[in-house]
């Protein structure tokens, strides 16, 4: 990838499994973004270079749980003046890895951005 086609953030998202490719996530998520966030249970987290906190597996969360968290996560992306533009979300789990522009309908019209 070239140095110029990285985004100033690259959000994390875990797809279930992510932790069993830890290393491998986060380097990509590094070449990807400039700044690296894990969207967590409690929204969106930095992390330091190479560190390991995990994303919540949203593929455990009940649409209830779905709707309260992307709602959470999309307070913070406007807190932060997070958009479309310098944002990449690094989408992975067990055997899936891909990246998704801000604002991806990730769940019956949730998106993250909206």
């Amino acid at each position: 990838m070239r140095l110029s086609s990285r985004k100033p953030i690259c959000l994390l998202m875990n797809l279930g499994g992510f932790e069993t490719r830890m290393d491998e996530l986060l380097t990509k998520a590094f070449c990807l973004g400039e700044e690296v966030f894990s969207l967590t249970g409690e929204g969106i987290v930095p992390l330091p270079a190479q560190s390991a906190i995990v994303p919540v597996n949203v593929m455990s969360l009940s649409s209830g749980e779905l709707h309260v968290w992307s709602s959470l996560v999309n307070e913070q992306l406007q807190e932060r003046e997070m958009n479309v533009a310098n944002v990449v979300i690094l989408a992975a789990g067990r055997k899936y890895c891909g990246v998704l522009p801000l604002g991806t309908i990730i769940f019956e019209g949730l998106r993250i951005g909206a």
